[in-house]
């Protein structure tokens, strides 16, 4: 009984590495949405080695790209930033390797206070990667008192 309970749980992860990796074969809306939550966890805690390596590229290596975050991220810390607060994404699928991803969020201070305006917004274009998934290759500008939208300004 033991063996089979042993077997059966084998199986079971196996089948769940089989279906992480199939994430990986084709771009789709929902893995790209989840690409994008999976992004403002990985901004919220200020994981520039994650988001240089899984999420952004727009430079020529990891290294470029997690150095660039750095400075992004020190520019913002010495400006009192602590967190962002995701109020909506929407993922727009453009054409079968690219999409685009509008996000409303606030950004707070380590005091608690809104870090500017209350509501922002922003946009990216997103490139599939084969073996990689999908990654940030651009961004642009996006209204915050308009819906959201996929749309560039």
């Amino acid at each position: 009984m033991r063996n089979l309970f042993m077997g059966a749980c084998i199986l079971a992860l196996a089948a769940c590495g089989g279906a992480q990796d199939a994430e990986f074969q084709a771009p789709t809306l929902g893995s790209a949405e989840d690409f994008m939550w999976a992004y403002t966890e990985a901004w919220n805690a200020h994981d520039t080695e994650a988001l240089g390596r899984d999420f952004w590229q727009m430079t020529g290596s990891v290294e470029e790209e997690t150095a660039r975050l750095e400075a992004v991220f020190a520019q913002l810390e010495a400006d009192g930033y602590d967190r962002s607060i995701i109020h909506e994404v929407l993922v727009c699928d453009v054409q079968g390797e690219t999409a685009r991803a509008g996000m409303r969020f606030t950004r707070y201070l380590t005091s608690g206070e809104v870090m500017g305006d209350d509501m922002r917004a922003s946009g990216y274009e997103l490139g599939w990667a084969d073996g990689k998934g999908w990654r940030i290759t651009g961004m642009f500008a996006a209204a915050a008192d308009a819906p959201l939208s996929c749309e560039a300004l």
